[in-house]
């Protein structure tokens, strides 16, 4: 049905969709620190990911145990049903698209975003931005599933999503715990519920594995430098933020005001500081004289590369944890 109404109304839409664009440059940021989807999506679409997609034969479908229809409730508070899994995906939020790679449905996408870089999704058309896509492109594609960030950054398209009669599912991976839900929900609505609950098993066997190798160790006071100029910091309650403290360390701009935010050269000398960990999108690894490391940006990237990054951030901070 939604697709018909979509089909009456593109030429009234065409002229108007056109201007629809992702130049605002607190959107690209708030996109890249998310989830890359953004500022409160904390970098996820900082990089490729960590993981190759996985075969979802390995897994068994739960469609045979009739496990539909399902009701699963999104980041906005909404309650869906889903009376069957959906064929026809777009996901808007890179970090989830990485999820559905890892839970072996990548064949199901059939569009990406800008910041999608993998291989894998070469050959598939982009819809733009995450944030405000082009929504033309995005219809003309007659996906039965959107994955689309909440957040108050762009609520037009979740509106016109939702006029247009095509079901999106709003995800908002702030902090760890957010990401865990994700890749459940998702494994929920796809019927990989099988292959989510191995990726959840290995993403908290190797957060497990952190917290027992850091445990009784000296806190290290870290600073984790994302690029821009002035540069930016995580603040407290963020998916970097809480990839410092399972490391064993102490965020040193955990009174930071906002989520993520600029600092000062001024400020970033006034605090004591042990570990500069410097994300190889930017950053300025000489701004201050002490140790510094270097991160992948796949690290920012909140989805299925959560237990790597933690092992590998925890390793940079505590290396005689990791011999």
């Amino acid at each position: 049905m939604w697709l018909a109404r979509t089909r009456g109304h593109r030429d009234a839409l065409a002229s108007v969709l056109r201007l629809v664009r992702f130049v605002n440059s607190w959107s690209v940021a708030f996109l890249r620190l998310s989830t890359c989807a953004l500022i409160v999506s904390h970098l996820a679409c900082a990089g490729e990911a960590a993981l190759p997609e996985r075969d979802a034969s390995q897994f068994p479908s739960d469609a045979s145990l009739e496990a539909f229809p399902v009701e699963v409730v999104d980041d906005s508070g909404v309650r869906h049903r889903f009376q069957a899994p959906p064929k026809r995906i777009v996901s808007l939020v890179p970090s989830a698209t990485q999820t559905l790679l890892a839970l072996g449905v990548g064949g199901r996408l059939v569009g990406r975003t800008d910041y999608d870089q993998l291989s894998d999704l070469a050959a598939l058309p982009s819809v733009g931005g995450g944030l405000q896509p082009n929504l033309e492109v995005l219809v003309s594609l007659e996906p039965d599933f959107v994955v689309r960030f909440e957040g108050e950054s762009d609520r037009a398209t979740a509106d016109r999503l939702t006029d247009l009669g095509i079901p999106n599912f709003a995800i908002r991976p702030d902090g760890i715990d957010d990401v865990l839900s994700s890749i459940e929900r998702l494994g929920l609505i796809t019927d990989q519920r099988v292959a989510a609950d191995a990726l959840l098993a290995e993403i908290r066997g190797d957060l497990a594995d952190v917290a027992a190798r850091v445990e009784g160790r000296p806190r290290r006071r870290v600073v984790y430098l994302m690029g821009g100029e002035p540069p930016w910091v995580a603040g407290p309650g963020t998916y970097i933020d809480e990839l410092v403290i399972s490391g064993g360390a102490v965020n040193v701009f955990d009174d930071l005001e906002s989520l993520y935010g600029p600092i000062s050269l001024e400020e970033l000398i006034t605090r004591e500081v042990d570990l500069v960990l410097v994300s190889d999108e930017g950053g300025s690894p000489d701004l201050i004289d002490v140790e510094h490391a270097s991160i992948p940006s796949w690290v920012e990237v909140p989805g299925p590369g959560l237990g790597e990054a933690a092992k590998l951030i925890a390793r940079l901070i505590h290396p005689e944890a990791f011999p």
